[in-house]
């Protein structure tokens, strides 16, 4: 098991994924650019608040490859502690840059890498896309890009996951312990469930008991697998919410529940990531 934060004698081949100056920033599309009325808007949508610095990021993988990333950080001077935003599919749907802005607002540099590659539209496929060594070396990659930043203070990162992506941070919380903190929204239990025992990161999870995705047992049973090997872990439970509830994006979006997490997730990512 690897604690040196670097993957080696992980199993996982990193390879020199990452040079000084391998990406580059540019905004995404129509993100932040909304003609709706903001008194319509969705609550937790904040990507056209003013104080935050937000774009696209695009990696370079073994000098030739390349996958995207949304970086999002304050706009005022200074260093900040780095958060990966861990998707469950494509980075693309909106909730996703929202969560690295919502970051960036409460004080840390938001960046969700892309996971997942080629995924199909046809969600019978979803499964033949999520390879859990490559989510978690490109959970890596993220993390080298960060440690570059002259923005992005050292000692370590934050993985806030929804879905599989909770799953994934997870995974990459039990084998790297660079990561010192993990905030998981009704994450499931997939391949490799007995690395969850080498997880000793502080953890946070979130879980809708009316999910009809997830199970809602999923969480309690992480949670009793983490109490047993004396790690720290919340687990929160909302009444009738069912999976995605953060999402504005989604049909079940609970702007309530939505808003609740949310001030759960940055008072517990301050609490570890801004310690001495």
């Amino acid at each position: 098991m690897c604690t040196n934060g670097h993957g080696t004698g992980c199993g996982v081949d990193r390879r020199d994924f990452l040079k000084a100056g391998a990406a580059s920033v540019a905004a995404f599309g129509t993100l932040g650019n909304v003609s709706a009325d903001q008194d319509k808007q969705p609550p937790t949508r904040v990507l056209d608040d003013p104080r935050v610095e937000h774009g696209k990021v695009t990696f370079t993988h073994n000098g030739e490859a390349t996958f995207d990333g949304y970086l999002a950080r304050p706009k005022a001077s200074g260093v900040f502690p780095g958060v990966l935003v861990i998707a469950g599919n494509l980075i693309a749907e909106e909730y996703i840059p929202n969560t690295c802005a919502a970051l960036a607002l409460a004080g840390f540099v938001g960046l969700a890498p892309e996971v997942v590659h080629h995924m199909s539209d046809n969600a019978a496929d979803i499964d033949k896309n999520h390879n859990n060594n490559d989510a978690i070396e490109n959970i890596l990659v993220g993390m080298d890009y960060l440690r570059i930043q002259p923005f992005v203070r050292g000692g370590g990162f934050g993985l806030v996951g929804f879905c599989y992506g909770g799953w994934i941070s997870l995974l990459a919380a039990a084998r790297y312990r660079e990561i010192r903190a993990v905030v998981a929204y009704h994450p499931g239990i997939g391949r490799y469930r007995d690395e969850l025992s080498e997880v000793r990161t502080p953890v946070q999870l979130h879980q809708g008991d009316a999910d009809e995705s997830t199970d809602p047992k999923t969480a309690i049973q992480i949670r009793d697998t983490l109490n047993a090997h004396h790690v720290p872990v919340e687990l929160f439970m909302y009444k009738g919410a069912n999976h995605g509830f953060t999402a504005y994006t989604r049909e079940f979006y609970r702007p309530d529940y939505a808003q609740l997490s949310w001030s759960r997730t940055t008072k517990f990512l301050s609490k570890y990531l801004n310690e001495k």
